[in-house]
């Protein structure tokens, strides 16, 4: 009975194909209501992708329970971008991409905090909140384990979930719970419109400008021009820029941030597939002061642009330990629907003409942070006096 049942079932799939196929070779061209008239290539375009037309008939026909065509279609696309098998190209259904445009432009509705999930308690763990936001008025911390959510428990392996949850329309509430020092705080919440802070500055002793660039989204460029003015006025000794653990962001913000810190000349230069090379340019009005610059292997693609710049220019001084090491760039782009894509669109060169990708920048200064000061980092939680690498950049600043 099963062998029967397979061949009828071969039989079908086969008949539908051949079915499908004398359709294709035998469609009409013309002006009927019911057709359209193409052209030889773009119907040889069709043909290529028949089997996934089949692919949809025989799960329309054989699966055993109704299925989702909108969310077949996404899982498609999914899978034809996956075929390139360029991790940093890919394709965004409408909710993906509405998140993506959110954290480039920096500004989305909900509490206001910057989450890890802790692989080590395997809790969702505050380690920023930002300035102005809905969590800073209420007294939520840097450090909270954020454990409930309107009452429901959430681990590490559920952020995404919980961050859903805590993000909705501006003016409504939301109950957080945290754990902090062995004891459950509950903070009720009205969610507001977020600016995220990418940028965090201050004055250290000895009169040392210091400057955090968490990713290059949203206004970073603008936080920086602020940090600069401060300084500037200040009448600062030097200045560091921390890019630890930045992972990038866009081109133009990296370009926009060495144009206030550099002098004149090209930031990057981008080169195509087709070998078309285009250039960021920036002027000669700039801010010069002694600068060192603080990387490490969680520093890439446009922190790697302004490092690389920053490097070539002989403007400063790279501390830490050698960059990621990802010298391409990526093009995004939104559909009608609300869905989108991000492909990679060309390499990109520093000033000297040097491709990073997949081999970093090496510090002028080699220092590195042992295994607890690095966990400690990432959840923002390193004192400035343990911190070798920043200790390193003071020190030589102050020529010693």
């Amino acid at each position: 009975m099963k062998k029967t049942r397979i061949a009828l079932l071969s039989l079908t799939l086969l008949v539908c194909f051949m079915a499908a196929n004398a359709l294709a070779l035998t469609w009409p061209l013309g002006n009927s209501k019911d057709m359209v008239t193409i052209s030889r290539e773009e119907y040889e375009n069709l043909l290529k992708y028949e089997k996934l037309e089949l692919l949809r008939q025989i799960v329309e026909t054989y699966y055993y329970e109704d299925v989702d065509e909108e969310k077949l279609l996404d899982g498609a696309a999914a899978g034809l971008m996956a075929g390139i098998g360029d991790v940093y190209s890919c394709y965004y259904t409408k909710e993906e991409m509405e998140s993506f445009n959110e954290e480039t432009e920096g500004l989305y509705a909900g509490i206001g905090c910057q989450l890890l999930a802790d692989p080590e308690d395997h809790m969702i763990t505050v380690i920023r909140v930002f300035k102005g936001s809905p969590a800073e008025d209420v007294g939520i911390m840097a450090g909270d384990k954020i454990v409930y959510v309107n009452d429901e428990y959430y681990t590490a392996n559920e952020m995404d979930q919980a961050v859903k949850v805590m993000r909705g329309t501006p003016g409504t509430d939301v109950k957080v719970t945290v754990l902090r020092d062995l004891e459950t705080i509950d903070f009720d919440i009205t969610r507001q419109m977020v600016s995220i802070n990418y940028v965090e500055y201050q004055i250290l002793p000895d009169n040392i400008g210091y400057v955090m660039i968490y990713d290059f989204l949203g206004v970073v460029t603008e936080g920086v021009a602020e940090a600069v003015r401060t300084f500037e006025e200040a009448g600062v000794s030097g200045m560091i820029i921390d890019l630890r653990n930045n992972g990038g962001g866009l081109v133009d913000s990296a370009v926009g941030i060495a144009d206030l810190i550099l002098p004149e000349g090209v930031v990057v230069s981008m080169r195509d597939k087709a070998g078309n090379v285009s250039e960021e340019r920036i002027d000669n009005e700039y801010y010069k002061v002694p600068i060192v610059v603080l990387v490490n292997g969680y520093s890439a693609s446009a922190s790697e642009i302004l490092a690389g710049a920053i490097r070539d220019y002989h403007a400063g001084t790279l501390v830490g330990t050698k960059t990621f090491g990802k010298g391409i760039v990526q093009s995004a782009m939104e559909f009608p629907d609300g869905t989108g894509m991000k492909v990679t669109s060309a390499r990109y060169y520093t000033p000297s003409g040097e491709c990073i990708h997949e081999i970093g920048i090496e510090p002028d200064v080699e220092c590195e942070l042992d295994e607890e000061a690095t966990k400690l980092f990432a959840r923002n939680a390193l004192p400035m006096e343990k911190d070798e690498q920043l200790q390193k950049a003071i020190a030589i600043l102050k020529g010693e």
